[in-house]
């Protein structure tokens, strides 16, 4: 557990933590994980960052490692929590913790979240394309993807 100041605390986040992380994903996303699928991403030995007030888990982060990349699964912060620079000092934390065994860091983006395309664009994150279609989009319809990378460590010999 990492305290961050303002009574918030970073950690790894626990099985019986995804009832919590369920509800945060309601309140965040417009088509959100349940708390089956954060339970089967922490089995599949996903890391998951949580960012509790003490009461509650405010804001997370999923992220999946594999050799030498990891991705970005996942990012929540609760309405009432945004605008405070969360997801900024999470992901900030994140980077940090991989950069030890990490040479790149993947993601992708709704194409309509641009404050979050722009959050990554400040943590120097570069645009490398697009997914058509990607995500499910209100009506049926669907909604691209941006997908973008950020090199944290050279190769080594």
């Amino acid at each position: 557990m990492m305290p961050l100041g303002n009574g918030l605390v970073l950690r790894l986040a626990e099985e019986a933590d995804c009832t919590a992380l369920a509800t945060l994903a309601l309140s965040a996303h417009s088509h959100p994980w349940s708390e089956t699928q954060y339970l089967q991403s922490l089995k599949a030995g996903h890391q998951c960052w949580l960012l509790n007030s003490g009461t509650e888990t405010v804001a997370c982060c999923v992220v999946s490692k594999l050799f030498d990349e990891a991705e970005i699964l996942d990012v929540a912060v609760a309405p009432q929590w945004r605008r405070r620079g969360l997801a900024e000092t999470l992901l900030k934390r994140l980077i940090g913790e991989l950069q030890v065994d990490i040479q790149r860091l993947l993601l992708e983006v709704r194409a309509s979240n641009l404050a979050a395309q722009s959050l990554y664009r400040k943590l120097g994150f570069s645009e490398d394309g697009l997914r058509k279609n990607y995500y499910p989009a209100d009506n049926g319809k669907r909604e691209n993807a941006v997908l973008m990378s950020l090199a944290l460590a050279e190769p080594q010999p």
